[in-house]
């Protein structure tokens, strides 16, 4: 496994065969296992978002690394206006940033027109950012 990636895309493989099928455009973290990925369990250790699988009979996957610039697309967990910042949902899916006091970590703003549903695609621009919500 490589030790540098200056590219935005980066190959891992799952932690368990199948755990990330049908799972493109969810956030992922790293596995326990060196050069390994799972879906991701909070915005603070999402690394990037799945873009695709080499095949169901290998655990090899390529992941687009997120705070590479651009735009990236991801999956909506729910309603998502236009312009709107970005957070971790619940498995893997992206929200709404919280308005209720407390400090997220952003992982971009909603680029895509209207508002999304649950299970949409949408395009994100791809920067992190800590936001504050003041009580």
């Amino acid at each position: 496994m490589d030790t540098y990636s200056e590219g935005a895309y980066k190959s891992f493989l799952e932690e368990n065969l199948l755990d990330l099928k049908d799972k493109e455009a969810f956030l992922v973290m790293l596995g326990a296992a060196d050069g390994t990925v799972k879906l991701a369990t909070s915005a603070d250790v999402a690394i990037g978002v799945l873009h695709e699988r080499s095949s169901l009979e290998t655990k090899e996957v390529t992941v687009r690394l997120l705070g590479k610039g651009g735009s990236v697309k991801v999956k909506a967990g729910g309603v998502i206006a236009k312009n709107a910042r970005v957070t971790w949902g619940a498995g893997g899916k992206v929200v709404t940033q919280p308005v209720v006091a407390g400090t997220y970590r952003t992982l971009g703003r909603k680029l895509s027109m209207g508002n999304s549903a649950d299970g949409d695609i949408i395009e994100i621009l791809d920067v992190i950012e800590p936001i504050t919500v003041a009580a």
